[in-house]
């Protein structure tokens, strides 16, 4: 098992600035001891440099899957056209859309030019390529087909990604109204309620029990509202802190997988990616035992990942795939059933590949019912809540006008 090389403490991160072969000016970041040696490196890649400069603080840029799902297609495309490998990895990491891809594939390059395994220089990062991506290389490496192995790869990320932006479009819309409501509904009580506290003062009788609540809540909020400002800033950070947690990020995703309507779109959409990955892993060749881990991490959920490692310990021992997936309760019948079926009839792979299509139909039906009942619930709820505190604050003045 090849292990990712640990960087040295000794290297900084320099900016420069030159010349290409073709005359062209280009810039970038590189990584070295010192200013001679990233030099050097930059000269050793035909760059004609003009500036190299110490840089301090780089912010890092992140990888997105569809970025690396394009990197990918290309890299099938020229390995497929008959490009070596080196120079296919030059010519993409030239084109890459961002810099921090640039840098990746680059770094890739220099590890494939000195010697080492596609696989085992794609292993050395592994924050970004995932087990499903170094397994298929791998096996296409053994098996002489990295081409077929790339485009095969390269549909199984466009597929899996597919399948996030179908989820992430479904909950999209109804949390921005729900964020742009409540934020109408924070300014309603910290600068309107206050102007009905001071007609209610005149009036000198008590008020009824939802308007002094409503006018609590605003008072509440216009005192120790201010204090919650910083907490929302550094939200985001506390997020990514909690998700690093794996503990805490099993919890959430057990917690959400349990919501009566959000629950069962997610279950559709992590079954969906994994059933698609067995299926492609199956089909490089990667035996069964092996392909349920990567399987189980490209699902991006961390309940299915350990019922993955669970299915793995099941198989590796002799059991059935499809016997343990049914011990679990967390697969849908149909799946178990073509599981079932495939490992009686040797054809495991095909039936896989189509439970992910099937799943993925059933996801398409769930978002678009999901979308079309979110709607008119969002504003019944809202509508209630901005009705209750009008009603609140009217009541008064109702009473009032009873009285004379």
């Amino acid at each position: 098992m090849n292990r990712a090389p640990q960087p040295s403490p000794d290297l900084f991160t320099f900016a420069w600035r030159g010349h290409s072969l073709k005359g062209q000016e280009v810039s970038g970041h590189i990584q070295a001891e010192n200013a001679q040696l990233a030099q050097a490196q930059l000269r050793r890649q035909g760059l004609q440099v003009k500036r190299v400069q110490r840089v301090w603080w780089v912010p890092k840029q992140p990888i997105r899957p569809r970025e690396l799902a394009q990197m990918t297609r290309q890299l099938a495309a020229l390995t497929r056209a008959g490009v070596p490998l080196v120079s296919a990895l030059q010519m993409v990491s030239r084109s890459a859309a961002t810099q921090a891809l640039k840098e990746l594939m680059g770094k890739v390059r220099s590890d494939v030019e000195s010697g080492m395994a596609l696989h085992a220089a794609l292993a050395a990062h592994p924050q970004h390529f995932s087990g499903l991506y170094i397994s298929m290389v791998s096996a296409g490496e053994a098996a002489g087909i990295l081409d077929n192995m790339m485009e095969r790869l390269a549909n199984t990320l466009e597929k899996n990604e597919a399948l996030r932006s179908r989820v992430r479009s479904a909950l999209l819309y109804p949390c921005a109204v729900i964020v742009v409501a409540l934020a109408v509904l924070a300014l309603i009580m910290v600068y309107v309620v206050p102007v009905f506290e001071d007609v209610f003062k005149a009036f000198g009788s008590d008020l009824p029990w939802a308007t002094q609540w409503v006018l609590a809540l605003s008072q509440g909020l216009s005192q120790s509202g201010w204090f919650f400002l910083p907490a929302l800033l550094l939200l985001p950070w506390f997020w990514q802190g909690l998700r690093r947690n794996e503990r805490w990020q099993r919890q959430l995703d057990r917690w959400l997988l349990g919501l009566p309507l959000v629950g069962h779109l997610l279950r559709s959409a992590v079954v969906a990616r994994w059933t698609q990955t067995l299926s492609a892993l199956l089909a490089a060749g990667v035996p069964l035992t092996e392909a349920l881990g990567p399987a189980g991490q490209a699902c991006d959920h961390a309940v299915y990942a350990r019922l993955t490692e669970h299915l793995q310990r099941r198989v590796s021992q002799g059991g059935s795939l499809s016997e343990a997936m049914a011990h679990t309760g967390r697969f849908p019948d149909m799946i178990v059933q073509l599981c079932a079926i495939g490992e009686e009839t040797s054809a495991l792979e095909s039936l896989l590949a189509r439970a992910g299509v099937l799943m993925e139909n059933e996801l398409d039906d769930q978002v678009n019912g999901l979308s079309s009942l979110l709607e008119p619930l969002i504003i019944v709820v809202l509508g209630g809540l901005i009705g209750g505190i009008l009603v609140a604050m009217y009541l008064p003045i109702f009473r009032l006008g009873q009285v004379f």
